[in-house]
């Protein structure tokens, strides 16, 4: 007997097995109960997730001799036999994606009219439906509209945006979910037990994280992974190039505590051990989200600003990991994160109590420091007051990298502090509101923090509009008068 492949042997052939999609199944159980399926369907959603299954499910539904409650295929008569062998003529499956053209459009209307050689209807199912052409999609306007009563149509893509409004509005709609990791988990332990194949749990739980929601992806890696009937972690995270769970917590702590030797030391083991460094990136990625998410629904607002930063660095050497030296760009995003990428000295400003002028560090002293090691340290030492933060604040501008912040910052200026409540005042709503996006802000409050060594957060106002007298406008139009005669002008408009 032919070997099939496990996907193909473990495919739905009831509406009770089909795995992770209870709002669909439920929906079609009903239409089928009550009598009222439609003609055409539109099934949406990533690969792999049981949309081409599904609709065979529904060609069975609507073909099979011996219904059981009124909607579940028997998979015992001929035509269920049939439709699970792939041998029924009157279930035609079409591949868009090589019969996109109007002329198989054409060919298809012409062939629709004939009555179905065995069974009671004609199911077409036209996959990555969104790869038709226009005029195709044109072609089939009319028939998706009204289609003979022996025909049924189910469209099948994973870019439902590529298809014309016109075709989805004559269509049923089903939005198909990413299938959640304890569904594919269970999928998968199943099939495990059919088949005598001993799987760690572990191995199963990592498959299942790996293949982002895909139940056909997650079966086929089970069968690859899968020697002597026997599907071991240590496997798993090898063929895959997964991540040792360990160095990543080791090197989550360190970037997130600024241990730049501790985490590139990871970067080197990691390259050492031949790991992915690329699959290694995009779990660390992961997790930072997870913290992020976490960070946002405990109103730790400082950690969430701090988790962005990494992720956009991340994110970066993420692309430039095929480089010939695969663990430079993950090395430099480490010592970028722990900020050690800088280079400038920052001075300390001390004020006197009075008068507000520098104080003289007498001769000995400075005699002495001469012979001390240079320390960094930040802008401001002690209590931070708005007369300190507006006196350098020209300072925190020049810090901005963002060019379109930095231009609106200019436009402002700090106008009170209370508490750790930074409030800038801006002239014009456009400016505040470009300051305020959460990027900029977060790039604000991370350059404050850096320069006053506080961590602030910043509000913005917008300043009052101010109605001058009557006196003042009058001057202002007589010294446009002077102007116009000067130069010998004119106002226009």
């Amino acid at each position: 007997m032919e070997e099939i492949s496990l996907y193909r042997k473990y495919r739905p052939h009831n509406f009770e097995n089909l795995v992770g999609q209870d709002h669909v199944k439920n929906t079609l159980i009903n239409a089928f109960k009550t009598g009222r399926v439609a003609h055409a369907y539109l099934f949406t959603g990533p690969r792999g997730t049981g949309k081409t299954s599904s609709a065979r499910l529904v060609a069975k539904a609507l073909n099979c001799l011996k219904l059981v409650d009124n909607y579940e295929p028997c998979n015992d008569c001929d035509l269920c036999n049939d439709i699970n062998d792939g041998r029924l003529i009157d279930l035609i499956e079409i591949d868009a994606a090589s019969n996109r053209g109007i002329d198989e459009v054409r060919d298809l209307k012409e062939k629709i009219n004939f009555s179905p050689t065995r069974a009671k209807y004609k199911v077409y199912i036209i996959d990555e439906v969104h790869m038709m052409t226009k005029e195709a999609f044109n072609a089939l306007l009319k028939t998706l509209e009204e289609p003979p009563a022996h025909a049924y149509f189910i469209l099948a893509t994973t870019e439902a945006h590529k298809i014309p409004e016109t075709i989805i509005s004559r269509c049923q709609r089903f939005d198909f979910k990413r299938i959640t990791g304890k569904a594919l988990m269970t999928r998968l332990s199943f099939i495990s037990q059919k088949e005598g194949i001993e799987s760690e749990d572990k191995a199963l739980e990592a498959v299942s994280e790996y293949v982002d929601g895909g139940l056909r992806d997650a079966i086929g890696l089970l069968e690859q992974l899968t020697v002597d009937k026997k599907l071991s972690f240590e496997r798993v995270q090898e063929i895959l190039g997964l991540s040792d769970i360990t160095l990543l917590n080791k090197f989550y702590k360190a970037i997130l505590n600024n241990e730049t030797k501790e985490a590139l030391n990871v970067v080197n083991e990691l390259h050492f051990q031949g790991s992915d460094l690329k699959q290694f990136t995009h779990e660390l990625i992961e997790l930072m989200r997870v913290k992020m998410l976490e960070s946002i629904a405990q109103d730790q607002n400082e950690l969430v600003g701090k988790f962005i930063r990494i992720i956009e660095i991340l994110q970066t050497a993420q692309q430039k990991l095929d480089f010939s030296i695969p663990q430079l760009a993950l090395e430099i995003a480490v010592i970028e994160i722990s900020g050690n990428f800088r280079k400038e000295e920052k001075a300390v400003v001390k004020q006197a109590e009075v008068g507000g002028h520098p104080v003289r560090e007498p001769e000995s002293q400075a005699e002495a420091r001469k012979h001390q090691p240079i320390q960094e340290t930040k802008v401001i030492v002690g209590d931070l007051s708005l007369a300190v933060i507006k006196e350098n604040w020209p300072r925190v501008v020049e810090r901005i990298k963002t060019p379109s912040s930095r231009l609106s910052l200019k436009n402002g200026a700090p106008l009170r502090l209370e508490g750790n409540d930074l409030t800038l005042e801006f002239g014009t709503i456009f400016h505040k509101d470009k300051v305020m996006e959460h990027a900029n802000k977060a790039e604000l409050e991370r350059t404050v923090e850096e320069i006053f060594g506080h961590s602030l957060k910043i509000l913005a106002t917008v300043k009052a509009l101010e109605i001058r007298p009557v006196i003042e406008a009058a001057k202002s139009e007589e010294m446009v008068d002077e102007a116009l005669e000067i130069f010998g002008g004119e106002v226009v408009g």
